[in-house]
């Protein structure tokens, strides 16, 4: 009896351990292929909404469960979605991958989606991937931007004297503010206009040729912090098989002190490849191709220190302090896009950027607070003379143009030297300068 009794129990124990040992099949997820349309449809006019483009042939989804986050929650809901209602819900969630208009990659899109309908929309950006941010703010800041300012929704300061104004109408490369006065520079294709603004107006105040320039060209002109000016000069190469238009070389740097008289020395160039000059504190800049050159002035000789690799030629340059916290960035453009540059521990870190890589830009960056926010704007021209202006955002530069019309360009900067921003508005012809109470 004992025997028939083990017997019964260890059948039962090895009935039990096979059942143990037993692994479920895995539930798949899926949808249908009516479902999937439909998603795909919503996906496609939301992103056309906001101009986003994205590869169609990489939609993913999956099932999952909307979570109690509040960064997810502030940008579904800057998009137009509020999905703190929807905590704990089973929902599907699509992903898309984004491109900026340059069709490189922007960052994934996720859609979440309750009962066919969308509840939630935002992307994670590829500048800064651990971050959720709203669809309307294209271009992100890196990381380590850490701005401390955003801009306030006024475009002026209303507080400005408006006299008309008949030169300066492509604007000026450099500025260069003194007691009482400021004076800028107008590059032409042959010479350089110096205009001095005093109480009584803006003027012409000196003309450096051609003979000054030793019989070459101007490419690029910036101030000093002295009043001093550098000129990369050069001269115009055609002929060649391998150019398809005129190009300018790049020769040497010419120097004038400020009182506008040269000085007996120059910097030779062993590239022609120097496309603009800028000053970053007291250090000559010299853009190189897509470097970046940093000098400093020893032993009456300027003497380079550092080389940065961008891969960006940049015809513009200027240092500034985007949102007034005693740490300064390089607003740059090589025609084709902005970027936001720091230099620190002997790097040169881009912390913001456009991303439309064709010929977009014309003209000179401008920056300065004109609303009076503490945060400075960022002015240029796009291709067809009309002004852009950038603004700080919580997650980006963005633009700012809904008072701007066609054919208006705007050149800003301290004009009477008071530490007010002015600026010069050009409207086609007809040109205006606004001078800061």
């Amino acid at each position: 009896m004992l025997k028939s009794i083990i017997f019964v129990l260890l059948i039962i124990s090895l009935v039990l351990c096979g059942c143990s040992d037993t692994v479920e099949e895995e539930t798949i997820f899926s949808l249908s292929k009516e479902q999937q349309e439909h998603y795909a449809n919503v996906i496609e006019e939301e992103l056309n909404s906001f101009y986003w483009y994205y590869d169609d042939s990489k939609l993913e989804y999956y099932e999952t469960t909307i979570p109690n986050d509040l960064d997810l929650f502030k940008a579904t809901k800057e998009t137009g979605f509020d999905m703190s209602n929807y905590v704990g819900r089973t929902a599907v969630c699509y992903t898309a991958q984004l491109q900026h208009f340059n069709t490189e990659t922007a960052g994934t899109a996720y859609f979440y989606f309750i009962k066919d309908n969308l509840v939630g929309l935002c992307y994670s950006p590829l500048a800064n991937p651990n971050k959720f941010v709203e669809l309307n703010t294209r271009n992100v800041f890196t990381h380590s931007a850490n701005i401390e300012k955003i801009e306030s929704d006024e475009y002026y300061s209303l507080n400005y004297n408006q006299s008309s104004i008949n030169v300066l109408a492509n604007g000026f490369c450099s500025e260069n503010r003194r007691e009482n006065e400021t004076f800028v520079i107008d590059k032409t294709d042959t010479a350089l206009n110096i205009y001095r603004y005093r109480s009584n107006g803006m003027r012409r105040y000196k003309v450096i040729n051609s003979s000054q320039l030793k019989g070459l060209k101007p490419i690029s002109a910036a101030f000093d912090n002295n009043g001093g000016i550098a000129v990369i000069c050069g001269n115009i190469i055609s002929g060649y098989e391998e150019l398809e238009t005129e190009k300018m070389f790049s020769e040497r740097v010419i120097f004038f002190d400020k009182n506008f008289n040269r000085l007996s020395m120059d910097l030779e160039l062993n590239s022609g490849s120097y496309s603009c000059v800028s000053f970053y504190d007291d250090k000559l800049v010299l853009i190189n191709d897509k470097n970046t050159e940093l000098y400093g002035f020893n032993n009456g000789n300027y003497i380079k220190e550092s080389s940065f690799y961008t891969n960006i030629q940049a015809v513009d340059f200027k240092q500034t302090d985007l949102d007034n916290n005693g740490i300064s960035e390089c607003v740059i453009t090589d025609n084709k896009d902005i970027y936001v540059f720091r230099i620190d521990n002997n790097k040169m870190n881009c912390i913001w950027r456009t991303n439309v890589s064709r010929e977009y830009y014309y003209g000179y960056i401008y920056t300065a607070d004109l609303n009076d926010d503490g945060a400075q704007e960022i002015y240029i021209c796009d291709n067809t003379g009309t002004a852009v202006r950038y603004v700080l955002g919580e997650n980006g530069i963005i633009a700012k143009n809904s008072d701007i019309v066609y054919g208006q360009r705007i050149y800003a900067g301290d004009f009477n030297n008071d530490g007010k921003y002015d600026y010069i508005l050009f409207d086609g012809e007809k040109g205006t300068i606004c001078i800061r109470e």
